[in-house]
């Protein structure tokens, strides 16, 4: 549908059509497929296992202010120009109260000072990340989440490249990046089975928003504040509307959400420094009532940015991507803010990176699961650590505490076991039902949350399950066969 100001589009995500050009080769790969089928065994379910009591948050919803720097927000820093000189602070009274009353992490740099490097790197937890690895399978929060039961949602005013759009079960996303006249687009993926109905009912709601976006916009006019503050609102508004929603109708769903509010980055570049201020705070009063619903519906609360601002001098127009300004600790550090109910309450010190987001964002969402790129680390934000235990095939599996069985079950799958406290000593135990000869006991020091693999000790990798069954070494080479004889059908398509 296309509206004549909203120009409000709904279609499906980059790669998720097949090009009819090659329908007839179908039938060629088709005996190879099932034999995938066969050989490749599927991946087991992962059970959750609480050894202490914890509370785990229904979902998170990722508020990322585009552009902004804890420089201008956080009570210990100042911020300063290029030449030297003093910068005004923003003074975003209830932001300040968010801050006192959740986890506030100091010292957060990004490693890349644009918008798409940014948000890659909140995603992936790599530290040189960009949209094509966003995109890739199994790199992203949004993976893990998919694989443990979440849907996933977002609201994209920038940061919207087509990887990270391929994540969301349904996301709107400002396709010009255009305060004065902006084209949201809906757009839907995996969105089959169970999740269908809530996707298109998020879907609905994000289209009414969007239907009176345009509207709002025009009771300011173009380039004065108050359009730039109305551009941020709807976002975040949009978001608290989806979080009710999910709230009232559907309660039990796990969920991630992703906001990014896009007009204080334009403000930086385009009505200087003290535009940038004035939008910074011109979100103060609804970034408090998206925090409030997210408590109230037991959502955890995160806030961040994927860049920074720096300015030359004062009253001139801000970068942060261009070299002069990438270096400046205006464009590199960001917020990183975190309220649930096991989260600590407190400021925590130490330089940390903005790769360590999205390995805490799973740990904050008891998720097990490991981003396959991330060279990350969670940040201890929690009073309890978790481990994931795999298993090489059925047996007994027990934690023990000196000589106490905390825990013990017959199991083939993964084993999630939440609560247990930090820098302890556990052992686990693993008994194979069907080869005695694989008795495993291992000595676990919970200094983090961790992934521990019960296999014999060896050279291979501990994470990697290709190493772990012959099955997926046959189901390889055969993936492989697939892929060179599609490449050779596809050459021999092109050339009639």
């Amino acid at each position: 549908m296309t509206a004549s100001k909203n120009r409000i589009k709904k279609h499906k995500c980059p790669g998720n059509e097949r090009h009819n050009t090659y329908k007839h080769t179908t039938s060629k790969f088709s005996i190879l497929f099932f034999l995938l089928l066969f050989l490749i065994p599927t991946c087991s379910a992962n059970n959750i296992i609480e050894i202490n009591p914890v509370d785990t948050p229904q979902g998170a919803v990722i508020l990322i202010i585009d552009g902004l720097s804890s420089c201008y927000v956080y009570p210990e820093y100042t911020p300063y120009a290029i030449d030297g000189s003093v910068l005004d602070k923003a003074m975003p009274e209830k932001m300040l109260q968010i801050f006192d009353n959740s986890c506030r992490v100091l010292d957060v740099i990004a490693p890349q000072t644009f918008t798409e490097g940014g948000h890659s790197v909140i995603a992936t937890g790599y530290s040189k990340a960009d949209g094509v690895l966003v995109g890739s399978s199994g790199t992203t929060i949004y993976d893990i989440a998919h694989d443990n039961g979440y849907l996933t949602f977002g609201i994209m005013e920038k940061g919207d490249s087509s990887g990270f759009c391929s994540k969301q079960n349904v996301i709107i996303h400002d396709a010009e990046n255009s305060i004065t006249e902006p084209e949201m687009i809906i757009a839907t993926n995996r969105i089959s089975g169970a999740g269908k109905g809530i996707s298109l009912d998020i879907a609905e709601l994000m289209q009414k928003n969007s239907a009176k976006l345009q509207a709002r916009l025009d009771t300011y006019p173009e380039g004065s504040q108050g359009r730039y503050d109305i551009y941020n609102i709807w976002a975040i508004e949009t978001g608290m509307h989806i979080v009710d929603l999910m709230g009232t109708e559907y309660p039990g769903q796990n969920y991630i959400l992703t906001i990014n509010a896009g007009a204080v980055d334009s403000a930086g570049h385009y009505k200087k420094d003290s535009g940038y201020i004035a939008s910074i705070e011109g979100i103060d009063n609804v970034t408090m009532e998206l925090y409030k619903t997210c408590m109230e519906n037991n959502i955890a609360f995160i806030f961040t940015g994927d860049h920074g601002m720096s300015f030359s001098t004062k009253d001139s127009k801000g970068g942060h991507q261009a070299d002069k300004y990438s270096v400046m600790p205006e464009s590199q550090k960001v917020p990183f803010v975190i309220a649930a109910k096991d989260v600590k309450i407190e400021v925590i010190e130490g330089q940390f990176g903005q790769e360590d987001i999205a390995p805490t964002i799973l740990e904050i969402l008891n998720m097990p699961g490991k981003l396959r790129a991330s060279d990350g680390v969670a940040i201890p934000v929690k009073d309890y650590v978790n481990l994931k235990v795999i298993v090489p095939e059925k047996g007994e599996l027990a934690l023990m505490e000196n000589e106490a069985v905390l825990f013990e079950t017959t199991t083939y799958e993964s084993i999630s076991l939440l609560g247990l406290v930090p820098d302890r000593d556990y052992i686990l135990k693993y008994s194979s039902t069907a080869n005695p000869n694989k008795d495993i006991e291992m000595l676990v020091n919970t200094g983090s949350s961790t992934i521990i693999n019960m296999h014999a000790p060896s050279k291979q990798s501990t994470n990697d399950k290709s190493y772990q069954n012959p099955l997926y070494i046959a189901g390889g080479g055969l993936i492989g066969v697939v892929n060179l004889a599609g490449l050779l059908l596809i050459r021999k398509v092109l050339k009639e």
